[in-house]
Formats: structure tokens, sequence, C-alpha cells
């Protein structure tokens, strides 16, 4: 395993997503119906509670293990199973290490206010991944019910958002965050499983999805 990415590649655009929603919004499946998201590819989880299809493990080692195997192979879905900021931290720095920009490698993380220990700057190696990641294929998708605890390097890298439905203060906070013609009223009405899509580009406006759930296939546990 390098130490470091290889081959960076600076026309790879930024497809960082974030998925925001209150609980029960439906935010992982907004992230399993999310067409960018390959069927087969280099795919990287930080998953504690199973929501995604993948071979999934609480152990480092064999963590690095099916890595490297999946590596080899050319085509993987390899979950971490972590819980502390420290952990989230370690996975971050094995990410950044097998980075290749002539490959594009999707990393899941669900539940970002779970593993950022305040509002401001990310911790460092999350903030090394998301700053500098895109050149080396890296597209992250981060998943929070929790946008007012999420680290802001989150908000400054993810261009394309779903936004799922949020009441008070946060869906006044989204509203802000999608800076649209949206209002929190529109996001306070939305229902379980549909989401406002904003593709990060300035010359459009949100779009409202309407998701159907979709049971996650092939979760393993080792």
């Amino acid at each position: 395993m390098n130490l470091k990415p290889i081959n960076p590649n600076t026309q790879h655009k930024n497809e960082h997503t974030l998925y925001l929603g209150g609980s029960g919004a439906g935010k992982s499946q907004a992230v399993i119906s999310n067409p960018a998201i390959p069927k087969k590819g280099r795919i990287i989880l930080w998953d504690a509670s199973g929501d995604h299809a993948g071979i999934h493990t609480e152990d480092k080692r064999e963590f690095l293990k099916l890595l490297k195997a999946g590596i080899k192979r050319g085509s993987f879905r390899v979950a971490f199973a972590g819980s502390t900021v420290e952990d989230y931290e370690w996975f971050c720095g094995v990410i950044w290490a097998v980075l290749d920009g002539n490959h594009k490698t999707h990393v899941i993380a669900e539940e970002l206010s779970q593993v950022c220990k305040h509002a401001g700057k990310a911790s460092n190696n999350a903030a090394v991944l998301l700053n500098q990641g895109r050149k080396y294929g890296l597209v992250f998708h981060g998943v929070s019910q929790k946008p007012q605890e999420i680290s802001k390097t989150y908000f400054d890298q993810c261009e394309r958002k779903y936004i799922g439905v949020f009441r008070g203060k946060n869906a006044n906070l989204m509203a802000d965050y999608l800076a649209s013609d949206l209002a929190a009223a529109d996001i306070s009405a939305l229902q379980p499983l549909q989401f406002y899509y904003d593709d990060g580009q300035a010359t459009s406006q949100p779009v409202l999805k309407k998701l159907r759930y979709k049971q996650p296939k092939g979760v393993k546990w080792i």
C-alpha cells in the first residue's frame, strides 16, 4: 500500500456530495439511489450501522487486508465500522494513501457529526482528504442529520447536495446553504424520501427528487 496518493489528474471534477436531512428523512437511501455511484468500482465506506452493501469489519488489520485485495482486483466495496474521531482520522489517512488519479474512488461516510470535534475546520487527515483528494480521483459522499455539528470543510468542499426534511433552525440553515429561491418552509414541507438536489452549478436551481426505498443488498460482516 502506498503512503501517499499517485497519478494526480487536475481534470477530475469536484463531485463531492453532502446528504443532509433530519432523522428518518432517508439520507442513506439518497446515497443508494445516486446514479453517480457505480455498482462496480472502487468504493470505500465508513459505515458502522451496515446501511450500505459491502464487506464490513471493525478490525483495522482486516480492513487493510480487504482493501489491498480489492485494489488488486480493481473493483470492491469495503467498509470500516469505526466509532471514534480517532478511528475516522485513521480511516481518512488510509483513504488518502490508496487514492489513484487514474481511477475514481467513491468514499461514503455515514453520520459525519459523530466524527467532527467541532463545526470549524475538519481534523487533519479529513481536511487533507477533502481539500486535495479530487485530483487523485476522490469522490466523497458525506451523510449527516446534524448539519450544525459537522465541520465547515465539508460544506466548503462538497458542491453537490441532497437536502431532505428539516424543521426549525436547521430548515433555515439549509435554505441559506442552498442559496436558491427555496425557503425554509419548502424544506420543512418535504416528506421522507423527498430531497432537493443541487448540482453545484450557479446557473441551476435545486430539483425535487422523490425516491423509492431500496433494501441494501450484500451487507456482509466479518
